[in-house]
């Protein structure tokens, strides 16, 4: 099961269908360290229990919180409970997009059920620049050194 994150971050490059055409690898890489990037924003806003615009998470519902205090579990949402949907979450890149999404069927449809009512799965507005600010440095770093092995 997958769920796509899209975003126009990297439309925003100046030239990067040239660099696409010119260092595809470096691209590729770079947009994969961005998707990491993206996980690690995703997991630790969720733990703070935040949607992707950074508001609180709907609580949750009465009969539900009574099974999480039963399990001695947090009651403010944080979208934890075995820890397998978050821990799920993998990406994958080529040198035009990255996706991160979920392997596994059944963590996947966890994921969908938690983003009809708590928005965790998506870019917000104050990410998207730290984002592409990701890309490019990842996009520079990987670009020096492959000019630095050429010569």
């Amino acid at each position: 099961m997958k769920l796509n994150i899209e975003s126009n971050v990297l439309q925003v490059v100046e030239g990067f269908e040239k660099q696409i055409r010119e260092q595809p690898l470096i691209v590729q890489k770079s947009l994969g360290k961005t998707a990491e990037f993206l996980m690690f924003i995703i997991k630790r806003r969720t733990a703070r229990g935040k949607d992707y615009q950074g508001n609180d998470f709907v609580k949750y519902t009465p009969e539900y919180r009574k099974i999480r205090e039963a399990k001695q579990l947090p009651t403010k949402p944080d979208l934890f409970f075995s820890g397998k949907m978050l821990s799920n979450m993998t990406q994958k890149s080529s040198p035009t997009q990255a996706q991160v999404y979920f392997t596994a069927i059944r963590e996947g449809l966890k994921a969908m059920g938690n983003q009809r009512k708590r928005k965790f799965f998506a870019i917000g507005d104050a990410e998207a620049p730290l984002l592409k600010n990701k890309f490019m440095e990842e996009y520079t770093k990987l670009s020096r050194i492959w000019a630095n092995e050429k010569i």
